[in-house]
């Protein structure tokens, strides 16, 4: 046993192979990841390690144990009066209520730090991930420094004192709501996540594998030492390593070594040809590093896969936003899951995006708060508790985020595109998830973005392929393009549209600065543009809305409004495919699966 290692990390190294042994404290969030990979790597050797972990926790939990006395919720006083007399005197010289809101937001994260420091028992439970969480462990032996009205906006009123200590009538008064709702969403916790599971299957349920290979030369870039390029497979090539090359736990180090430990592309749900699902390259390997049988609903078992832990996070979190580092905001939560595929109104610390391409020519004090950003004659308005991020002469594109906060998915869709939006779903996902110490497959979120962001708007087409108003499905619009593209250097491209997909960026993109110097960064130098596209917005439906847009009637009758939909398939005489990729029509007519080009699903 080496000199100053911990029993207990001893203990546990002793079981896990080489490789995956811990050299630092060992949480639930690091066990719970390395765990995941190697379940990924060595499906065999986890089966056998997950149980004889679990047995020495049994045998340590039942011949030592743990309590828990007074002493670990008495507050550290010394730590603690010395922060609220900083906090105490900054709140009182703030004039405003948005101005006391910001004091007691900036003090909360270091009142949650300085817990850390109390001694006992309780604190190892809470920093090891057993039991509780931080900012539950904060109000108890601390202060909760503030609570949030039934709007979920922050009250702007100084908590004193912890739970352990007893508030004051005031402060209990002021708390009241917040705990009120706390437990009102304890209770319906398990009501909120299964509704949504039902959200995504609706979504989802026609991604299934069509094919073997839809033969795209497209993909993803990743980071090439991301555990998530594991079992894809290349789209490019990667130094030696050739196009099509599986990516595997024992080469990705090489890969990586390759292309200098930077950005690779791989094939991706998001970017397959497919003409109906996912072909089962850009799908990659399944958990037990075998190709998914054609016919495999990949899209139904990942909503699956993203609907189990929702119950887990309405528990744990219980608010849609949480602050992160560099004055970031974050989506958490069931509220921030809604949110970000939902994209309701009323989202909250949303983001100013530029409505328009040019220059900041103006930045003003607005009466009612907040600050006015005039980008050419276009004038924003950033909220309050927003900061500008940029200054007057700074050129900005269409989408881009002109201050702080969360920007709106469906904004991001309609000024970046079909693919920015794409992407930006998943990383906000991911990110969320993540935050909970939940580690998911990345690809269940690019099949959640594949199934939902799939709509465009006509604006004016005048070939008349399309009637004008109309939302009509992306690959409609990718087929058309594809009739009518030509070649030409990138150079030459700018403001075009594009007539085919390239990495992320969808048909129909227009060839802004960003993205000539993204696709010329990443080695592009020609490209289709479509020189008579139809003017077009790419538009994100709610996920509550968007199976309603599914081309195929029957399919639509899985989720809700059926009457409308009855109705309008017998208005306009629509069909259904029984035999298509969508499992629905087959069970209601009671037909047989389908069969497509390259193989029976």
């Amino acid at each position: 046993m080496t000199n100053g290692t911990p029993l207990g990390q001893h203990l546990i190294n002793e079981l896990m192979p080489d490789g995956y042994k811990f050299s630092g404290a060992i949480t639930k969030k690091v066990m719970t990841n390395t765990m995941t990979r190697l379940s990924r790597t060595d499906p065999h050797t986890y089966a056998r390690i997950v149980g004889d972990v679990k047995r020495l926790g049994d045998q340590l939990a039942t011949s030592e144990g743990l309590s828990v006395g007074l002493d670990d919720i008495t507050p550290h006083y010394a730590l603690r009066d010395k922060m609220m007399n900083d906090a105490e005197k900054q709140f009182k010289h703030a004039k405003t209520d948005d101005q006391k809101r910001a004091v007691l937001e900036a003090f909360q994260p270091k009142f949650k730090e300085d817990t850390a420091k109390h001694p006992g028992s309780m604190t190892l439970q809470v920093a090891s991930g057993a039991r509780g969480n931080p900012l539950q462990y904060m109000k108890i032996v601390s202060s909760p420094v503030y609570a949030r009205s039934g709007r979920g906006q922050v009250e702007p009123w100084l908590i004193k004192r912890s739970y352990s200590e007893g508030m004051t009538a005031a402060d209990n008064w002021v708390a009241g709501s917040e705990a009120v709702l706390d437990t009102i969403k304890s209770q319906t916790s398990v009501s909120e996540p299964g509704e949504l599971s039902k959200i995504l299957v609706s979504n989802m349920s026609n991604l299934l594998i069509t094919e073997s290979d839809c033969g795209t030369k497209n993909g993803i870039l990743m980071n090439a030492l991301d555990h998530n390029v594991i079992d894809r497979f290349l789209a490019r090539p990667a130094g030696a390593f050739k196009a099509g090359t599986l990516v595997t736990p024992i080469n990705q180090p090489s890969i990586a070594r390759a292309v200098g430990v930077m950005q690779i592309t791989v094939r991706s749900p998001l970017t397959c040809e497919a003409g109906d699902g996912i072909c089962q390259k850009c799908q990659g390997l399944n958990e037990r590093g075998q190709h998914h049988d054609i016919g495999t609903n990949v899209g139904v078992r990942s909503a699956q896969a993203m609907a189990e832990p929702l119950t887990q996070l309405s528990l744990s979190t219980k608010h849609g936003v949480k602050s992160v580092k560099d004055d970031r905001l974050q989506l958490q939560g069931v509220e921030g899951f809604r949110q970000a595929i939902e994209s309701p109104n009323l989202f909250l610390h949303k983001a100013t995006l530029s409505t328009v391409d040019g220059k900041v020519t103006k930045i003003s004090k607005a009466p009612q708060g907040g600050q006015f950003v005039h980008v050419g004659e276009k004038e924003h308005y950033v909220t309050p508790n927003l900061s500008v991020k940029f200054k007057v002469g700074d050129i900005v594109e269409k989408g881009d985020a002109l201050s702080t906060g969360i920007p709106k998915p469906d904004e991001v869709v309609k000024y970046k595109g079909l693919g920015a939006g794409r992407v930006y779903l998943v990383n906000t996902l991911k990110d969320l998830y993540a935050s909970q110490g939940i580690s998911l497959d990345q690809r269940h979120f690019e099949l959640l973005a594949l199934g939902e962001l799939n709509q465009v708007r006509i604006l004016n087409d005048p070939h008349n392929n399309f009637i004008r108003g109309d939302i009509v499905n992306y690959n409609n619009l990718k087929s058309v393009l594809a009739k009518d593209v030509k070649n030409v250097k990138l150079h030459e491209a700018a403001g075009e549209v594009l007539g085919k997909e390239y990495f992320h960026y969808s048909a129909g993109t227009r060839l802004t600065p960003s993205v000539t110097d993204f696709l010329k960064k990443n080695g592009v130098k020609d490209v289709f543009i479509a020189p008579r596209a139809p003017e077009v917005e790419f538009v994100m439906k709610p996920a509550t809305r968007a199976p309603l847009f599914y081309p195929d009637w029957m399919a639509r009758l899985s989720h809700r409004n059926l009457k409308a939909t009855l109705q309008q398939a017998a208005h306009f005489g629509e069909i259904s495919d029984i035999h298509g990729a969508h499992p629905v029509p087959a069970y209601v007519f009671g037909a047989e699966f389908g069969q497509g080009e390259k193989g029976k699903y």
